[in-house]
This record gives C-alpha cells, structure tokens and sequence, in this order.
C-alpha cells in the first residue's frame, strides 16, 4: 500500500503539469492548450509548465465548459476572459450603489 502524505497549498504554490493532469484526470495535452489559449497561465521552467494553485478553479470551470457543452479552447479563453469582467464591473456597480 502507498504512503501518501497530503499539505495544503496556497494561492502562490505552483503544480506541474502532470500534477493537474492528475488531479483533473485530463491529458497534460489539454491542459498545455489551455495554456497556449490563456486559459490557465502558466510559468516554463525546466522544460515543463507550473500553473499557479489560483488557477485551479479556472482549470475545472474550462474543464466543465469543455465536457458539458463542447466548447473548444479558444472559446473557454473568451468566455472565462468575459466572465470575469462581469464580475468586476458588478463589483463596481455595487460600490457605486452603497450609501457613503
């Protein structure tokens, strides 16, 4: 039996490619496309990609994008790119709406 031994990682850890690729079950192929798409960033060392932890929940939300409604990467980039400009400007639009 394998000995595993687990830690939490913050936002400014880093996993490999391969580690995503395990952890999201996807082949290291998708998620290099998503990095040449500007889905997930990434930083090159080594001869290998390292996505920053605070790119995970963007991976699973490409992930989803990809399986459930066939979306290539190209148009995860745009729709993950749109989303969160969304966000940003309904943060915007709250700040104006509180009293002061």
């Amino acid at each position: 039996m394998q000995d595993f031994q687990f830690h939490l990682l913050s936002e400014d850890d880093y996993l490999s490619i391969e580690q995503l690729s395990t952890l999201l079950c996807v082949p290291e192929q998708l998620i290099i496309e998503w990095v040449e798409h500007d889905v997930v960033y990434a930083k090159y060392e080594q001869k290998t990609y390292y996505i920053r932890c605070d790119q995970i929940d963007k991976a699973k939300s490409a992930l989803r994008l990809a399986g459930d409604l066939g979306v290539n990467a190209s148009g995860i980039s745009i729709i993950l790119t749109l989303r969160e400009k969304i966000r940003k400007l309904e943060a915007m639009l709250d700040q104006t709406k509180t009293p002061r």
